[in-house]
């Protein structure tokens, strides 16, 4: 049977800056293991960025889903936002996070796909007073990693995010949201290809009155 519903996924992920291939001037000061947020664009989706960036904002929230709790963390240039959203008990995402803290900045990579090569944005967030209200998700049991919860992951990415997406920077409406699944070690050995089948996300409504089937 031919399979169906196949879909490109981003994939985000966590790289240690010795990791990169050229040291970032804005790295002055950071230690080799210290932990970038990369995001992939597309040249289509780089051309949404701005190329003079006064307005921008980082936060971090949450998905219910019916059996867990996913994080998002979210960047707005401008009118565009980037969206990763990964697993809330990710042992690799709070060790990262634990060092944006220490050193009160989140170094961002935002990596152009070039065909033959991949071109390469930086900057810096100021994390010293950063609000994370679901840390209290990091003392929940640690969720063995299948599968079926990366295909959720991905499915939420491929058009629920877009959809749901609110600016948050008051002045500035969106015009363009991308979003992208965050993958660690913690995802490794079940998401081996970036091509994935998408499958039934369960999302609590936030009017508490059921629940909206991601697909």
């Amino acid at each position: 049977m031919k399979e169906r519903n196949k879909v490109t996924v981003a994939i985000g992920s966590i790289q240690e800056l010795q990791s990169l291939g050229c040291r970032p001037e804005m790295a002055h000061g950071l230690p080799d293991d210290m932990p970038f947020l990369i995001f992939p664009l597309k040249p289509r989706e780089a051309n949404c960025l701005s190329e003079n960036v006064e307005n921008l904002n980082f936060g971090f929230g949450h998905i219910e889903l019916v059996d867990r709790v996913l994080m998002t963390m979210r960047l707005q240039l401008e009118m565009t936002q980037l969206y990763w959203v990964a697993e809330m008990t990710d042992p690799n995402l709070w060790a990262a996070i634990d060092m944006w803290r220490k050193y009160e900045r989140l170094p961002i990579g935002l990596a152009v796909d070039k065909g033959d090569r991949w071109g390469a944005m930086f900057l810096e967030i100021d994390f010293r007073n950063m609000k994370l209200k679901d840390e209290i998700y990091r003392a929940a049991p640690r969720r063995e990693a299948t599968a079926q919860d990366w295909h959720e992951i991905a499915g939420l990415v491929t058009g629920f995010i877009q959809q749901q997406a609110s600016t948050d920077i008051e002045h500035l409406p969106l015009q363009h949201v991308f979003a992208s699944a965050l993958l660690t070690d913690h995802y490794a050995e079940v998401a081996k290809e970036e091509i994935v089948i998408r499958r039934p996300a369960f999302v609590r409504r936030a009017d508490g009155l059921g629940i909206l089937v991601v697909t």
